[in-house]
């Protein structure tokens, strides 16, 4: 049995003991907090369930819209993935929503769109995520032959960068 696969029951412990502990303590009927913890927890099926509950409250919040978005593309459903995501870039300009129309677009097979998205991409205050996402999606445009992981590990990996930019220049 691999490592993993032994901190799964754990992991499974802790979520409940945390949910209950939520519960007792009158904040598990905020479907925003069980969401967000579902999704720490990696049960993406249950933050699916959270994020909708707590949508039917705010149904144009573009932080609940995202992480739905977020779910339902860790679940690899993409379709929904990106009516989540656009929802939330309508709602308000949302930049990790645009960032993973990007993605969403790549992984159903648009990789001119979703390259077309992320070179376009712009986080307003924040010119080192928005450069390090232009430029990975640039580069990457030019490589046919990878796969759609390796796309969005290193798109993933280029959003992070920029952000340790942005800390260690003192931005924002």
């Amino acid at each position: 049995m691999t490592y993993t696969k032994r901190l799964r029951p754990l992991a499974l412990t802790l979520r409940a003991f945390l949910l209950s502990t939520l519960l007792l303590a009158g904040c598990a009927h905020q479907p925003k907090l069980a969401g967000n913890l579902s999704m720490t927890f990696k049960d993406y099926e249950q933050a699916v369930v959270e994020y909708q509950k707590a949508l039917k409250e705010e149904p144009d919040s573009a932080r609940l819209l995202t992480g739905l978005g977020r779910a339902y593309y860790n679940l690899g459903q993409y379709d929904k993935a990106e009516e989540a995501f656009r929802h939330a870039a309508g709602v308000e300009s949302y930049p990790s929503a645009d960032f993973y129309v990007g993605l969403c677009q790549i992984a159903r097979g648009d990789r001119t769109g979703g390259f077309e998205t992320l070179t376009a991409f712009r986080y307003p205050g924040r010119i080192h995520v928005t450069k390090s996402v232009r430029d990975m999606a640039a580069r990457l445009a030019a490589n046919p032959d990878l796969t759609d992981e390796a796309i969005a590990r290193a798109m993933f990996r280029a959003w992070d960068e920029g952000v340790d930019r942005e800390r260690d220049s003192g931005s924002r």
